[in-house]
Formats: C-alpha cells, sequence, structure tokens
C-alpha cells in the first residue's frame, strides 16, 4: 500500500505530491485539474508500464500508440505515447516520468525516451543450443549526432533498481515485457459502464466463495427485495431492434415476483454497485481505482455503499482511490471515513496553486481524518 504518492512529468501533472494517503482516499477538484491523471497514472505504476496497458490508456484518449516504418516519418511526426510527456512532447534530455512513494525513491516507476542501437553479439551456447544474443547500447539524445550507426526511439522503463526491456516507438512487440517482475492487482473503474459479459467473467470467478455474498450484500443496499443474481445467455434477437443479441445478461430474483427480472432493467445503480463490488476482488492486494464515484447511485444509498468498501478495502488489503464531483458523495465519504475509525480515510482536494513560484503547477491539499469533520464545501469546491 502507498503511504503517500509522487507523480511527475506525466502529462498536466509536472510535481504532484500527496504528502499522505490512507487505506480509501477521494480526490475532489474542478474539471481538468488532474484526478483522472493520477488514476492512469496508478494504473501504469501498477502494470509496471508494459506496452499493452499503455497502448489502452492512449487509445482511450484517440492517442497515438502504433507506428510502422512504413509510416512517414520525419521530424515532427507524432509518436507512440508522446502525449504522457508534459506538453505532449518528448523531453529534449532524458527527464523521466516518476510514479510511486514520496518516500521510498528506490521502489518509484520511471518512463523515460532515450535512443538505442541494437547489434547482434557473437554466437553463444545455451542448453545446447546456439544463440546470436541481442547487444543494446543507449546513447543520450545529447551525444546522438556524434554516434554512428542507426539508432532507435525508445521508451525505457525502470521500476525500482530493475531495468524493464526496452519499448521500441516503430513496429515494437506487444508482449508483456518482464512476466517474471509482478505487477500489483489492480481493477479500474471508469466512468461509463462496461459490458456485461465482462462483469459475467467476474461473477463466474467469485460464484460459490466468500466474495459471492459481499456482492449480494451490495446489490441489497440498492433493492431492498433483491434475493439472488445469475447471468444467462442472451441468444436471441432484442425486441427494440431484431437484431441478434450475443453474450450473457444479468437477471435477478426478487421477493415476491415469480419470474427473472434483468438487472438492466433495474435502473443504473444496480449496474453501478454490481460494478463496483465485482471489481474489487479482481484488487485484492493492490488497487481498486474509481473514476467518479457517484455515477449511478443516488446520495441516500452511497454512505452504504462507502461502509462496504470500507470494510472490504480493510479485510482483502485493497488500497481504493476514487474521484468525485458530487458534496453528496464527499460528505457520505467523510461520514464513513470518521466512524470507521480502524480504517484511515483520506479525501485531498486537487488545484492550481496561486503561488508565483509554483508557475501554477497542480498540487493536492491533504484532509485526514483529524481534519475531515472541519471540511466546508467551499474549501473543497468540485466544479
Amino acid at each position: 500500500m502507498l503511504d503517500s504518492l509522487l507523480i511527475k512529468n506525466f502529462r498536466s501533472l509536472e510535481h504532484l505530491e500527496v504528502p499522505k494517503l490512507g487505506r480509501v482516499n477521494l480526490m475532489v477538484g474542478k474539471n481538468n485539474c488532474g484526478k483522472s491523471t493520477v488514476l492512469e497514472a496508478l494504473r501504469i505504476y501498477a502494470g509496471n508500464a508494459q506496452r499493452p496497458l499503455l497502448e489502452i490508456i492512449a487509445q482511450e484518449h484517440d492517442e497515438r500508440y502504433r507506428m510502422r516504418e512504413s509510416d512517414h516519418l520525419d521530424e515532427d511526426s507524432l509518436l507512440p505515447f508522446q502525449d504522457f510527456f508534459p506538453g505532449r512532447s518528448f523531453p529534449q534530455d532524458e527527464t523521466p516520468i516518476e510514479i510511486g512513494s514520496c518516500s521510498a525513491a528506490d521502489e518509484r516507476l520511471q518512463i523515460l525516451h532515450t535512443l538505442m542501437q541494437e547489434s547482434i553479439g557473437e554466437p553463444e551456447f545455451f542448453n545446447g543450443e546456439m544463440i546470436n544474443p541481442i547487444r543494446r547500447r543507449y546513447v543520450s539524445k545529447l551525444e546522438a549526432k556524434h554516434f554512428p550507426g542507426e539508432l532507435q526511439q525508445v521508451i525505457r522503463v525502470r521500476k525500482g533498481e530493475r531495468w524493464l526491456p526496452p519499448i521500441k516507438l516503430l513496429n515494437g512487440s506487444r508482449r508483456p515485457s518482464a512476466p517474471d517482475l509482478p505487477s500489483v492487482p489492480s481493477s479500474f473503474i471508469p466512468t461509463q459502464f462496461v459490458s456485461l459479459d465482462e462483469l459475467a467473467d467476474e461473477w463466474d470467478r467469485v460464484v460459490f466463495t466468500e466474495q459471492e455474498a459481499i456482492v449480494k450484500r451490495a446489490l441489497l443496499v440498492i433493492e431492498p427485495d433483491f434475493e439472488n443474481l445469475t447471468f444467462v445467455r442472451a441468444d436471441g434477437f432484442s425486441p427494440a431492434s431484431a437484431r441478434p443479441r450475443p453474450g450473457r445478461m444479468a437477471m435477478v430474483k426478487l421477493a415476491g415476483v415469480d419470474r427473472p427480472v434483468p438487472l438492466n432493467s433495474m435502473g443504473d445503480g444496480m449496474l453501478r454497485v454490481l460494478h463496483l463490488a465485482l471489481k474489487l476482488f479482481a484488487a485484492k492486494g493492490g488497487f481498486l481505482l474509481i473514476d467518479e464515484f457517484e455515477n449511478g447511485l443516488h446520495y441516500s444509498v452511497q454512505a452504504k455503499v462507502w461502509a462496504l468498501l470500507f470494510e472490504v478495502a480493510e479485510r482483502h488489503n485493497i488500497q481504493i482511490f476514487a474521484t468525485t464531483h458530487s458534496w453528496d458523495c464527499i460528505e457520505s465519504f467523510t461520514k464513513v471515513a470518521l466512524e470507521r475509525k480502524q480504517t484511515d480515510g483520506v479525501l485531498f482536494r486537487l488545484g492550481r496553486s496561486a503561488r508565483t513560484s509554483d508557475q501554477g503547477r497542480v498540487i493536492a491539499t491533504v484532509f485526514d481524518e483529524a481534519t475531515l469533520q472541519h471540511v466546508t464545501q467551499a474549501e473543497v469546491e468540485v466544479r
């Protein structure tokens, strides 16, 4: 679990320090202040910045993530992952993106853009087979013009003391770069709803376990008449469109109703809570990241949902980071954080610094349990 957070040179966050984190953390701030960027940085930190993950994040923003040698390439060409750096351009030197704890510099993730020369070494024998090892040499941008030979643009990733294999920006492989370096378990819940097929797969993994009971508890928060849940094949045609509906759909059993009811017919709250509850368990021992917690949730049930998240996060060693645009969400979070003293809840506000010396960079103001009960809406303006 991270005790604090430092993010440097990632998108709009040139130097963000959050000096204290809790088990459950809620981020607030105006639009475009960097809340979703913090969640992205945590996804990258958890996944060791492997190429498939970087591509997913770039695609979510319609940014360049692949490039072939056949593409027209000149000095002004937009390269993969260039948008991740400040000013949407690679730095002139090897200044890296850094993500990790403020207090543990030797465990941070570093991502830098540099140049590399590859050559084939002398043949060697391994398990009786002859191999030609690849020799790599990294060249700084400052000395590149004096360096003979072909140079490739690459992204290098370092986690702690470990350098991972380079990510080539032209014709690079999508294979995970270092399967022997464990990633941190992580679940990301976006603002929009995910497919029922994805939720069905998560349900299959928890059915007949303790986790199944927790999912059902969560659904009772929204619908007191809820009794059971199942996923069934959605073969057939949609009455509205007369088009085939492949995949699976969620059906629930309600007290007093003698037939299954489609969960999709019960409002956004049921689907959002199912999403939250199922994604919890994929985050055991790692991070649960929630963009706009309040989506689909009426203010009257938010405290109950927070209470469940606090409980499960403590029991299964999950660290939660959520964002919000809602004062109701902040109030319900504060209520639960003050009641559950055994689980640290931290609220932090992101905003542009007014100090001239900070040059308008994004900074964090932390409200822990000692100060949460005195927080006012004026202090944590959310829009």
